[in-house]
């Protein structure tokens, strides 16, 4: 006999909506409001978001439980057996184009693959793991990749004062355009500042493609139309693809989540590494007098890896996602829940959960180098199963390259930002805050 899963309170939903949805959208989804962000931060909504959530599983779960999110329910998932089940059902029965995510992004990626569904899906996943070499220990491109995220680092190295996220960012940004698209890219600022405008107007989630999406569009189809062989483009014509497959659709994604998301990663990992004088030691100490443009230093430097994973856990930085479930589903306590039910997960939750995870609020690079953090569904800043990123490895080894120059050639100190205490470290990490002093 099928049991229903249980329902938070009307009240609870009220609070969920504003302590956990609304946080999450006037931040921006898709492009962050520094301002907001770090107005957030302060108050500290990721640490009341976190211990609502924390109550309401230990009231409702561990089975998955119903909250209401703004006027309709949602399913909240919290147990690692069920996030596996989700997981490892994308797209179907689990899509990942849920009604808001897809309004997003329909924005300035209308035809990704993560909003993607059955043959188009299958064929836009086939062509960007072929070109991003999903799988492969390290991409085949690798050697120009890291000789220039060096580069980028070099570069920030010469700044005679603190870094910012900006100078970062900037450095990061000019990086992925050599990498997706080539050499000619490089100073094609504007590209990223078209793009940057188009995230922006997803934020309001139209539902459309916003002004501007054609004008990106022709100008990455020249890039794909005259390909640099050393970039990722030089790999298109090789292949698999469709009409449908859209190639300057699928370079978008590549732009947006390589461009914006690592940056942030890294430039919280520069933060914390100061604070932990033995975790920096041991990371200078992986790169110390070592080439690293050469791929196998680079792909080697495990632990520095760690450091850039261990942030991505501690501050994810897509808090909340959700799925939709494209058919019914039946769970294992035997409830069966409607094709259109709302599925939500809440990484800082699942990330940081005290009660599960040993290392929850503490910086712990080792656990991916020899615990097994690596095979955790729970941290799932990359996702996991079929829409796993298929370009978590390239992203992993140029922040290896990057990070591992940088302290490789001098040690970071915080110049600016919150206090970091090392066995308790907060909910968030406002990157707007922070300098770091090479």
């Amino acid at each position: 006999m099928a049991l229903d899963f249980k329902h938070a309170s009307l009240v609870e939903g009220v609070r969920f909506t504003a302590q956990v949805g609304v946080p999450n959208i006037v931040q921006g989804l898709f492009r962050k409001r520094e301002v907001v962000v770090s107005a957030v931060g302060r108050l500290p909504a990721d640490h009341l978001a976190y211990r609502l959530v924390e109550g309401l599983e230990k009231k409702y779960g561990p089975d998955p439980f119903w909250v209401r999110v703004g006027s309709e329910e949602a399913l909240l998932v919290t147990h690692p057996d069920d996030l596996r089940v989700v997981l490892g059902g994308s797209p179907s029965p689990f899509a990942s184009d849920p009604d808001a995510k897809r309004k997003g992004m329909a924005a300035f990626q209308p035809t990704a693959l993560t909003i993607s569904r059955g043959d188009l899906w299958a064929d836009r996943r086939a062509f960007a793991e072929a070109v991003l070499d999903t799988g492969a220990p390290t991409h085949r491109l690798a050697g120009g990749f890291a000789a220039h995220a060096v580069a980028a680092a070099d570069g920030l190295m010469t700044l005679d004062r603190p870094i910012t996220f900006d100078d970062v960012n900037t450095a990061f940004q000019r990086l992925t355009r050599i990498v997706v698209l080539g050499a000619d890219a490089a100073e094609d600022t504007s590209l990223t500042d078209l793009l940057g405008d188009l995230m922006s107007a997803g934020n309001k989630m139209p539902g459309k493609p916003a002004d501007g999406y054609e004008e990106l569009h022709a100008r990455l189809q020249e890039y794909v139309d005259d390909p640099d062989p050393g970039a990722l483009t030089g790999l298109v014509a090789g292949a698999p693809q469709s009409a449908g497959t859209d190639v300057p659709g699928q370079l978008i994604h590549w732009l947006f989540a390589m461009g914006d998301t690592l940056p942030a990663n890294l430039m919280r990992a520069l933060a914390v590494l100061p604070t932990h004088s033995k975790v920096l030691g041991v990371a200078r100490s992986e790169v110390a007098g070592k080439d690293l443009t050469d791929v196998e230093t680079v792909a080697g430097s495990t632990y520095i890896a760690g450091c850039i994973l261990e942030a991505m856990r501690l501050w994810p930085t897509t808090s909340l996602f959700g799925r939709v479930q494209v058919e019914d589903v039946r769970w294992a306590n035997g409830q069966k829940t409607p094709a259109g039910t709302q599925v939500l997960i809440h990484n800082l939750f699942n990330h940081r959960n005290r009660a599960r995870v040993p290392f929850a609020d503490r910086f712990a690079p080792e656990e991916w180098v020899s615990g097994g953090a690596a095979d955790d569904w729970r941290f799932n800043f990359f996702s996991h199963g079929p829409q796993g990123c298929p370009g978590a490895g390239l992203s992993i080894f140029l922040g290896q390259a990057f990070l591992g120059r940088l302290i490789s050639r001098a040690e970071p100190r915080l110049a600016a930002g919150p206090r970091l205490r090392p066995e308790r470290l907060p909910y968030a990490l406002d990157i707007y805050g922070v300098e770091v002093r090479l």
